[in-house]
Order: C-alpha cells, then structure tokens, then sequence
C-alpha cells in the first residue's frame, strides 16, 4: 500500500484532516485549493505531477461543469480530466459521482468512483449526520425532542439511523417507506411508519420533520398541511427535498444541513474517507 501516491484538490477542513492521516501512516500526499492547507503555489496541473489517485471534492461539482472549489481559480471537469490524462492519473475519487461525470472521465480513459456509492461509507456517514440533525433540532428548537412526534422523510441508511436515535432520546418517532420491506423494518424496530404517497393526509401535527429524500417531497401543498409550528431539517442531497421558498411564506422553519458530518464530527468524517480511499486504491491495484 505505501507504493500509492495522493493527491487532494478542494475539500472543508476534513480533507484536511484527511491529509494528515494519510500523511501520518506514510502515504505520500499534496494538496491543493483547500484553504485549510493554505494557499496555493502554482497552478492546479502541478498537483498531479507524480501522483496516483486524485481525491476530489464533496460535492465534486454544484453546476455540473466545474469542480467545487471555494474562493481558488475556477476548474472544469473536461480541463481537470484532460490534465489527468496528460499526467497519466487513471484514478478519481469524489462524491456526486452523476453517470454523466463518470463517462467524461472515461473519455480519458479515467476511473470515476464515488465515496457514498460504497454502502460501509454510506452507513458509517450516517452516524455523524444524524448526529448533527439532532444536534441542529435541539438547537433550533424551543421544545424537547423527548415526548415529541417526530418524523423522518425516507428509511434508507440516514432515515434508519436517524430514526433509532430519535427513539432513544424518546421521541415519537414516524418514518415513511416506499416498500414492504421498509415496513417490515420499521415495525421490528418500533418506528411507526406510512406509505410515502399518504405523506399530505398525514403531516399536520409533526413538531419535527427530517427529510432524506432527495426530490422535492415536502412542496406547496404538502406544507399548506403541516404544524405551521414544526421546525423541518432538510438533510438530501443538493438542492435538498423542500420548497424552502414557500416554507418561509408559511413562516415555517425550515433549515437546509448539507454536509452536517464535515461540520459537526470532521474527524470521524475523515477516518470514513480515509478508509474508502485506501480501499478503493487497494481494489485498484489488484484490478490492474
């Protein structure tokens, strides 16, 4: 494993931290357009000067065109993949991996893969995420988690966490499901659910609504119906599962929380990195 050679272009302060952990078992690593690991010297190109794998952003990209880096000369993905191929990176790892991206980076003959497309990376996330939606609930909110009706918009790897925990903190928890098997899961673990599709006849009353669906789930006429008291935290994928627009008309507080491990636990978020990283490395070499 020492053989490989890192590279990170953009990140929040837990690619930082990643940094330093592959620094410190002995991968030899660079770095470039992350404020935390100051400015940078030279142009993005000599980042990929002799390296094997690129460690890219979360989100990769917001438009679709261009990598997500804050505050540092603008990157798109065809010059970013044409680079790599120029410096002979055959390895990208990112999140937001669209199918569109994978095929541009295949054009040059590079392998795309996406931190949450691992289903450990996906789990181990959710801890941390649903940690923060607590956390933000208890601090957003003027009454007690304990004792109130809570509900959590889909039960996939975030909404099963998410849901347990709640339960623990003695909330009365909801979650919806999609399929039977969901169901089944739900009632062997003591969440109350109903089907997505009764979500308008059944919303009034919620005191907190956390949404992991990542399609506008909670829009104009499904808010017209909810606790005008509720306080919603949106925690999907951009641009989130809310019409926020209209939430605010309603005078309903509804918070967007993207990226909550990277802000509440960035620690415990890069070790989650760190792992897929060498682990995608590793299935590299051995598929070589």
């Amino acid at each position: 494993m020492s053989r490989f050679k890192f590279g990170i272009l953009g990140g929040d302060y837990r690619y930082k931290l990643l940094y330093d952990g592959l620094l410190l078992d002995g991968y030899s690593v660079k770095a470039w357009g992350n404020g935390f690991l100051g400015s940078p010297s030279g142009l993005f190109s000599e980042l990929l000067e002799d390296i094997d794998v690129l460690i890219g952003p979360i989100p990769v990209t917001k438009d679709n065109e261009s990598v997500c880096l804050t505050d540092f000369p603008a990157v798109t993905l065809t010059e970013l993949f044409e680079e790599m191929y120029r410096k002979n990176v055959k390895v990208f790892i990112g999140s937001v991996i669209t199918p569109e991206i994978k095929a541009l980076a295949l054009k040059f003959n590079i392998k795309a893969y996406d931190f949450f497309a691992c289903e450990e990376v996906s789990v181990y996330n959710a801890i941390p995420t649903a940690e923060g939606a607590i956390s933000t609930a208890i601090q957003e909110s003027d009454i007690t988690l304990f004792d109130s009706k809570a509900l959590v918009l889909g039960y996939g790897r975030c909404g099963k966490v998410l849901a347990n925990m709640l339960k623990g903190l003695g909330a009365r928890v909801y979650s919806t499901y999609r399929n039977e098997t969901a169901a089944a899961y739900m009632k062997a673990f003591g969440i109350r659910g109903f089907n997505l599709y009764e979500l308008k006849s059944r919303i009034e009353g919620f005191d907190f609504i956390f949404n992991t669906i990542p399609c506008e789930v909670l829009n104009r006429e499904v808010l017209k119906k909810a606790n005008k008291k509720c306080l919603i935290i949106d925690l999907a994928q951009a641009p989130g599962g809310t019409d926020f627009n209209f939430a605010r008309d309603l005078n309903i507080r509804a918070l967007y929380c993207p990226g909550l491990p990277g802000r509440v636990a960035p620690r415990t978020a890069a070790e989650i990195l760190k792992s897929a990283v060498l682990n995608t490395a590793l299935s590299q070499s051995f598929s070589e």
